[in-house]
């Protein structure tokens, strides 16, 4: 990882500043309280946000509501630009978040920024939750802090150390395995208080299994019992079939017999009755009718002969009547003319006088003419009159002949009605001779059927005796299948007891097994897991503490004189010696212990970008006042430090004038009422 540039708005002293980075050794110089760590602070800030326990007001300008960083920074080659900013609200948060990977921008949640940008480092997964301790201990360490890490307490110290190399997880496995070892105690008892009752529960399968073998025995023998009598029930059951067949015939010859009786008085009834018919339709003709159907025949000729001529009478009535009234009419028609003419005085049509003598001409024509229709009236009248008398003549002769007629049918009916009966008489006696034969054939039926029914009487008793002998068998086998039942429920509630006892006892052997197994696993804990892990435990801290040492004591060797030398106890400790005796921090000048700081965070950066060779922030290193105390001669031995330290980007703070000269750049800051860069120096 190096940083390309920064663009700070309302962070700390700044308004706005915008500074880039170049490769090489950089300075950041200035009087104290310039500005200097506000940078520092500010790229903290960008690549991590705000921290546990961080206040936004130690970021964010006093009297401003908003702030923003933008940083630039290249990781791998890739080109990236973080961006976040502050609001202030009821507290001061976190307001924006943006990632920018070779020109796609994309806009995050805080949480989601952080991660992000520890994937992009490679820090390893168990320092998601401690990044910036991770990036505190390998890139930027205020040396205040270095200080005070030095003087606290081994035990902290260690913890801390444990913490930053990744080693805590030994610790955490031991605690684990306590609490482990714990909860196996605790299965343990309780897993015993569980089998407690097993040999109980052994005696009682043992019990049960012979009550078991005594009840199959009885379950046996009832069987046996059953099927004893059920043998016998199918025996007299074959008897009871075999006699109700008999039975059966009886039965059939019983419905036969009434059967046979019932047609008998059904046919005598018929007997009875027919004679009685024959006798009453016999007196019906007693008297004889003689007819001819030619009579009939004859008589209707004749009725329509003479209907025929009335017809004819009748049209000619009309016909000469008609005539008669033509007449009449014409009469009238003329009696009219002349009167309606001797009645007029000038004529209608040329309004001429109509004169006596035209009148009396017209009167004596219409008499003339009246005259004639009066002759030729009169014997139409008379062929009238002669046409009415043969009329009536006609309809005396059609009466006379319809009433013969209606005797004639008269007749007719009384003929066919005594034919009816005697062809009734011929047909009932017929029936009657027949049905007296069927009842004399019936009463044979009869007789011959009770003599069949003497010969089953016995059969009856016979069936009955062994009707009663099945009903006691078969309650003897119902009592026989009960009492098997009821032994076979017993036996098989006896089964179940015994296989949720065998299921029990088998599972109590199960949690035995489990015992020994945790027993097996807890000794295994106790006695070679854990013994292996305080074992890896104590290598993995001396190769580390014989690593760190040695290289401490060489950064060290380079900023002190040859008569002073350190080392590292077992608890990370540094010891300093002059020659045979050991010199308490404490009583170190403020240069010596500068000295001591500075060589402790650069062993701890070195060795952590050794073990954790994947990060990408070994590149970068951030020293803030790293000479504080040091001596002219100790400020001459930072330019061997620059020059044997492998970053390609160290960032320096410093207000020692001394070391610009150390250095491949310069960034001058000063402070007026904001800080600023003033110059720019490579």
């Amino acid at each position: 990882m190096l940083f390309k540039k920064l663009k700070l708005k309302n962070i700390r002293s700044y308004n706005e500043l915008e500074i880039e980075f170049p490769k090489g050794s950089i300075l950041l110089s200035g009087d104290i309280g310039a500005g200097k760590t506000s940078i520092l602070l500010a790229l903290q800030f960008a690549l991590f946000g705000l921290q546990p326990g961080q206040k936004g007001a130690s970021i964010l300008r006093q009297g401003k509501d908003t702030a923003s960083v933008y940083l630039e920074l290249e990781v791998e080659g890739k080109s990236i630009i973080l961006e976040r900013s502050l609001k202030r609200g009821k507290s001061i948060t976190q307001d924006f978040n943006a990632i920018t990977i070779d020109g796609d921008r994309e806009e995050l949640s805080t949480s989601e920024m952080k991660n992000r940008v520890i994937s992009l480092l490679k820090y390893p997964k168990e320092f998601v939750k401690k990044s910036n301790l991770l990036y505190k201990f390998t890139v930027y360490t205020p040396q205040e802090e270095m200080k005070s890490i030095i003087q606290e307490r081994p035990e902290i110290r260690l913890d801390t150390l444990r913490y930053i190399f990744g080693i805590d997880r030994y610790k955490r496995i031991k605690e684990n395995s306590q609490i482990f070892l714990q909860k196996i105690k605790l299965a343990i008892k309780i897993k015993e208080a569980e089998i407690t009752q097993l040999n109980h529960l052994k005696e009682k399968l043992v019990q049960q299994t012979e009550n078991k073998i005594q009840l199959s025995k009885q379950v046996n023998n009832l069987q046996i019992e059953v099927s004893n009598f059920e043998k016998q029930k199918n025996e007299i059951n074959a008897k009871l079939n075999e006699i109700q067949e008999k039975i059966k015939q009886k039965q059939f010859l019983d419905l036969q017999l009434s059967n046979n009786k019932t047609e008998l008085r059904g046919k005598q009834e018929l007997a009875e009755r027919l004679k009685r018919e024959i006798l009453q339709a016999k007196n019906q003709i007693k008297e004889k009718i003689e007819f001819e159907p030619e009579q009939i025949i004859q008589t209707k000729n004749l009725l329509d002969k003479h209907k025929t001529l009335i017809e004819e009478l009748n049209a000619k009535f009309l016909n000469i009547n008609s005539q008669i009234s033509k007449l009449n009419m014409k009469k009238e028609q003329s009696q009219e003319l002349n009167e309606k003419i001797n009645s007029l005085e000038n004529c209608p049509t040329c309004f001429q006088p109509v004169s006596q003598e035209y009148k009396e001409k017209i009167s004596k024509n219409t008499q003339y003419e009246l005259q004639s229709i009066e002759r030729e009236i009169e014997p139409k009248i008379f062929e009238k009159n002669q046409t009415i008398k043969d009329i009536e003549k006609e309809k005396e002769l059609i009466r006379g002949y319809e009433k013969d007629l209606q005797s004639l049918e008269a007749n007719k009916i009384k003929f066919e009605h005594q034919k009816q009966i005697e062809t009734k008489i011929k047909s009932d006696t017929f029936i009657l001779d027949r049905t007296l034969n069927e009842i004399d054939s019936l009463n044979e039926k009869i007789n011959q059927t009770n003599k069949k029914i003497q010969e089953f009487k016995e059969t009856e008793k016979i069936y009955e005796q062994h009707k009663t002998e099945f009903e006691q068998i078969n309650a003897k086998l119902r009592q026989a299948e009960i009492s098997l039942a009821e032994k076979k429920r017993e036996l098989e509630i006896l089964k179940n007891q015994l296989e949720n006892l065998d299921k029990e006892i088998k599972e109590k052997e199960k949690i035995r097994s489990q015992i020994n197994y945790l027993r097996q696993l807890q000794d295994w804990l106790e006695v070679k897991f854990l013994s292996l892990i305080t074992l890896t435990e104590s290598n993995v801290l001396i190769k580390l503490r014989n690593e760190f040492s040695k290289i401490f004591n060489e950064w060290f060797s380079i900023l002190v004189s040859d008569s002073l030398s350190v080392r590292l106890d077992e608890d990370f400790t540094p010891i300093i010696q002059n020659q045979d005796y050991e010199i308490d921090y404490e009583f170190l000048s403020g240069g010596e212990r500068t000295a001591v700081a500075l060589a402790y965070r650069l062993a701890l950066n070195q060795v952590l970008n050794s073990l954790l060779s994947k990060i990408k922030t070994k590149d970068i290193l951030i020293l803030d006042e790293p000479t504080d105390g040091f001596s002219a001669e100790q400020l001459d031995k930072m330019r061997d430090i620059f020059q044997q330290l492998e970053a390609e980007q160290i960032i320096l703070v410093s207000h020692e004038q001394k070391i610009e000269g150390f250095v491949d750049n310069v960034i001058k800051i000063k402070k007026d009422e904001t800080s600023k860069i003033e110059s720019l120096k490579p």
